[in-house]
C-alpha cells in the first residue's frame, strides 16, 4: 500500500471565463441530473445568469474558485450527505461576477494588489473598497449537487431608480466580505440559495435567509439551514421525518427562531392594510420578514424572505383630509424565492381585505399566492411587535393630525383639508442617532438626546409628517408592552413653533421627553 507521506495536495485552480455569447450553465460545464430535468435543476442558476447580465449591473466576466469550503454545504454534508451510498464531496466551487472584460479586469486586480505595498493597509482597504463599488456584482456559491447546484449567493441589488415610476429600497441588506486573489471584496446584499429537499426545504431557505439579517444585526454566528432543520424538528414532526426535508410547520418555524435566540413574532394577515402597514414597517427598519403564501383554491403553500421593497412617489399631503401611512404607497416587494431566485418582484394587490402577492416569473410565466402569515425573527428584547407598534402609531398620528387641521383653519381660514404621512418603524437605538446625523441639525439633536433620555436597545419611531409642521419623531421603548407602553421622547426636526407646542403637549400627554 502507498504511503501518504509524500501526498501532495491538489492545486487551487482559479479560472476567468468571459460571459459573451454563453450561459453560466455552460461555462461550469455542470453535468445534468439523472431524474430531473436540466431545465428544473439549473432555474436558479439561469434566474442568476439573466439577473447579473441586466444592464444595469452589466457582468462580462466572472471568475471560479474551483475547491471552496463553504460552511453551510460542509454542515448539510456532515449530517445528511456524508451518510450516502454516493460519495458526494465536502467541497463546493465560488463563482464570482465582474462587470469588466477578462484582460481589464486581470489589470486591475493586480493594480489593486500591488496598492499594499507602495500605500500602505489604509490605502489598500480603500482601493479594495473602490474596486468593489465599481466592479464587483457579487457571488454565487456551486455546490456538489446536480438537481440543486445553487449554494449560499450573494448579488449586488438593481438601483433605486427603477425608471418605471416607483423606488427600490433594499433595507435588509448588508456588506459580504469574500476574499479573491488576495483582494478584500466587497458587496451589499442578502443570501440566498436554492432548496435541496434533503436538509431543508422552503421554509427552511426562508428562515436561512431572514436569519442571516437578524444575526447581522447582532454580529451572530449565522445559522446553517441544517441547524434551522434539526432545532425546528427537535420536538414535533408533524410532516413525517426532518431528513429529508419534507417541509416545516408554522409552529416548527417558530420553535427553531426561538432556538436560535430570537423571538418569533407571528401576525395573521387579517386586514389588507393592517397586513401592508406591518409589512412594510418591517422591511423598512430592515428586518426581513417571512412570508406565508397560500395558493388560492389549493392546499399549496410557500415560504420567501423579503429583501427589499417598492414603493411610488408618496401622495401630495395637501390632499384629501385623513391619516397616510407610508405602506399606502407600497406598490411591490423583492423576495428570496428559493425556487426562482433572489431579489424576484412581487407586486402587491388587494382582493377583499386579502392581500395577495403577484409574481411575474422568467419565460412569461405569472403566479398570485395570497398572504397568510407574516413570522418575523426579532431580538428578544423587542417585546413591542410591528403590529403594536402600528396601533399605538394610529393613536398619536390622530393626534397630530387634529392640531395639524386646527393650524390650517388658523393659518388658512378656507383650507379644510389635510393629509397627515406617517411611518412606523423598529431600529437599534444606536443605527437610529447615526441616522439623524443626516437630517438637517441632527448633530445636534443627538447630542441632547443622548445627554437627556435613556434610550432601550431597540426603539419604536413613529414619524409624522403634515402640512405647516416640521418633521417629528415619537420613540417608544420596545422593551414595554401594548397595555403598558413607555414613551421615551419626542423629537423634534426644525424651530417651528406651532410644532414645538404640539411637541411639548405630546411630551406631557405619553410622558416622555421633548428633544428639538
Amino acid at each position: 500500500m502507498a504511503s501518504r507521506a509524500g501526498t501532495v495536495n491538489p492545486p487551487q485552480k482559479v479560472k476567468f471565463h468571459s460571459l459573451a455569447g454563453v450561459s453560466l450553465v455552460d461555462t461550469l460545464d455542470l453535468r445534468n441530473p439523472k431524474f430531473v430535468t436540466a431545465e428544473e435543476a439549473h432555474r436558479q442558476l439561469n434566474y442568476i445568469d439573466g439577473y447579473v447580465r441586466d444592464p444595469a449591473l452589466g457582468c462580462k466576466t466572472v471568475v471560479v474558485e474551483e475547491h471552496y469550503i463553504d460552511r453551510d454545504h460542509m454542515e448539510d454534508h456532515s449530517v445528511f450527505y456524508s451518510k450516502s451510498l454516493y460519495p458526494y464531496p465536502n467541497f463546493c466551487c465560488r463563482v464570482h461576477f465582474f462587470s469588466l472584460g477578462i484582460e481589464e479586469l486581470r489589470k486591475e486586480i493586480r493594480r489593486v494588489r500591488s496598492s499594499r505595498a507602495t500605500g500602505g493597509e489604509e490605502t489598500f482597504r480603500r482601493e479594495c473598497a473602490e474596486f468593489s463599488k465599481q466592479h464587483y456584482i457579487g457571488f454565487t456559491v456551486i455546490k456538489p449537487l446536480p438537481g440543486c447546484p445553487v449554494g449560499r449567493t450573494v448579488l449586488r441589488c438593481l438601483p433605486e431608480e427603477s425608471g418605471k415610476g416607483h423606488i427600490r429600497k433594499f433595507h435588509c441588506t448588508f456588506d459580504y466580505d469574500p476574499h479573491l486573489l488576495g483582494l478584500r471584496l466587497t458587496v451589499k446584499g442578502l443570501a440566498f440559495q436554492q432548496q435541496d429537499l434533503g436538509v431543508s426545504a422552503c421554509a427552511t431557505t426562508a428562515l436561512w435567509t431572514s436569519l442571516q439579517r437578524a444575526q447581522e444585526l447582532e454580529h451572530n454566528a449565522t445559522a446553517t439551514p441544517a441547524q434551522i432543520t434539526i432545532r425546528a424538528s427537535q420536538f414535533a414532526l408533524p410532516f413525517g421525518r426532518p431528513m429529508p426535508s419534507e417541509g416545516l410547520s408554522l409552529g416548527q418555524m417558530c420553535q427553531a427562531v426561538q432556538s436560535l435566540g430570537y423571538s418569533p413574532s407571528l401576525q395573521r394577515a387579517e386586514s389588507f392594510e393592517f397586513t401592508r402597514g406591518i409589512l412594510f414597517s418591517s422591511i423598512s427598519s430592515g428586518i426581513s420578514p417571512v412570508l406565508i403564501l397560500e395558493q388560492p383554491g389549493t392546499e399549496i403553500s410557500h415560504a420567501v424572505a423579503a429583501a427589499g421593497r417598492a414603493v411610488a412617489e408618496p401622495a401630495e399631503l395637501s390632499g384629501s383630509s385623513g391619516i397616510r401611512h407610508r405602506s399606502a404607497d407600497l406598490t411591490a416587494i423583492y423576495v428570496h424565492d428559493d425556487r426562482n431566485g433572489p431579489y424576484l418582484k412581487a407586486t402587491i394587490r388587494k382582493h377583499k381585505e386579502e392581500l395577495l402577492v403577484h409574481f411575474e416569473l422568467p419565460g412569461g410565466k405569472q403566479e398570485t399566492w395570497t398572504l397568510s402569515h407574516l413570522l418575523i425573527p426579532l431580538h428578544s428584547k423587542i417585546r413591542l411587535s410591528f403590529a403594536q407598534l402600528y396601533t399605538a402609531g394610529l393613536g398619536i398620528v390622530s393626534k397630530a393630525q387634529s392640531f395639524a387641521m386646527a393650524q390650517a383653519r388658523v393659518t388658512s381660514p378656507s383650507r379644510n383639508q389635510v393629509t397627515t404621512l406617517w411611518k412606523s418603524r423598529i431600529f437599534r437605538s444606536t443605527s437610529y442617532m447615526e441616522s439623524l446625523l443626516r437630517e438637517a441639525g441632527g448633530a445636534g439633536i443627538v447630542e441632547r438626546l443622548c445627554t437627556s433620555v435613556r434610550l432601550s436597545r431597540y426603539i419604536g419611531v413613529i414619524r409624522i409628517l403634515a402640512p405647516g409642521l416640521d418633521t417629528l419623531d415619537v420613540l417608544l421603548d420596545t422593551t414595554s408592552t401594548e397595555r403598558n407602553l413607555n414613551c421615551l421622547a419626542v423629537l423634534q426636526f426644525g424651530n417651528s413653533e406651532s410644532t414645538a407646542d404640539l411637541c411639548r403637549f405630546m411630551a406631557e400627554y405619553y410622558g416622555g421627553r421633548f428633544v428639538s
